[in-house]
């Protein structure tokens, strides 16, 4: 059933998306496989009918990728992890960090509670996920810059820390075929909309220079975590992306300066937010783009947004 809404989407003859559109997950197969993101509650069922679709065996499944420990980008690990335990989690040593906090269980339920119910209004799922007895985070290994993912038959990724949306976020690059999954290190694209949402939740300097340095990556596609790949014009997509962060950057330290109040126009950027996806609660929306207007505010005033 899962699988008549969601077919799995060949990209290459090696490289699957997987999940749904708004939370993607990527398969990447050389003499192994790796998923790249770890899903989320709703979508582990959805992913393990389109792998079985694709014929794949789970045992030849090495690891599972994570760009960030996000919760909308974690959340089947422990799904995944209850019925495949030979497969290793990967992430950041920032992940590894991240992973160690205690409160990190309760955020992560939250959130996938949150997203499972908008799905199954949409009827994209048809049951909420199980709740297990016992829900289990961390990594079994930590990569940092420069580390490669070899996973056979000339299929290596290389990892870039990308921070700025998060402290522990990083991108995998395969350069054979000239694949970047760029996680959410660029922000919230919505090409149908031709929308674009700004997400530098930790720094907007970090945030541009992770996109500098993807910039310099020959790069022939990009897989970005939500609702978008881009082919071919991957440098144009960055640019678009650094382009839209300086116009939202200015507006709103423009708006402050006209005497807005912060909760005035945080509530006005949740509903552009919410006008262009309906993957997470207003409230969360709000939260976040409040969260943005404080790191415009602390930003230098002479930043540069070139890239």
């Amino acid at each position: 059933m899962h699988l008549m809404k969601h077919p799995p989407i060949a990209l290459t003859a090696n490289f699957f998306q997987l999940g749904t559109p708004a939370f993607p997950a990527f398969l990447s197969f050389g003499e192994f496989g790796m998923l790249i993101e770890g899903g989320t509650g709703p979508t582990f069922p959805i992913i393990v009918e389109q792998i079985r679709a694709l014929g794949i065996s789970p045992e030849r499944i090495k690891y599972i990728a994570l760009t960030h420990t996000h919760a909308d980008h974690i959340g089947g690990i422990p799904h995944f992890k209850r019925i495949w335990p030979h497969i290793n989690i990967i992430g950041s040593t920032g992940a590894d960090k991240i992973f160690q906090k205690r409160d990190l269980f309760h955020e992560y339920l939250l959130a996938d509670t949150a997203i499972a119910q908008l799905m199954k209004a949409k009827n994209e799922i048809d049951d909420l996920p199980p709740f297990l007895n016992e829900y289990h985070f961390g990594l079994d290994s930590s990569v940092k810059e420069g580390d490669r993912i070899d996973l056979g038959e000339g299929i290596i990724w290389d990892v870039h820390e990308t921070p700025g949306h998060s402290p522990c976020h990083i991108c995998f690059f395969e350069q054979t075929q000239g694949t970047l999954a760029v996680g959410d290190s660029t922000g919230f694209y919505v090409p149908e909309k031709d929308a674009f949402w700004p997400n530098y939740f930790v720094s907007l300097a970090d945030y541009l220079n992770s996109i500098r340095k993807l910039a310099t990556l020959p790069a022939k596609r990009a897989v970005l975590s939500h609702n978008c790949v881009i082919y071919g014009k991957v440098r144009e997509h960055l640019l678009y992306a650094m382009s839209a962060t300086e116009k939202y950057h200015r507006e709103l330290l423009a708006r402050l300066a006209a005497g807005e109040s912060a909760e005035k126009i945080a509530i006005d950027k949740a509903r552009f937010v919410d006008s262009i996806t309906d993957i997470q609660p207003f409230r969360i929306m709000y939260d976040l783009s409040k969260l943005l207007i404080n790191r415009s505010q602390k930003a230098d005033p002479n930043i540069s947004f070139s890239l």
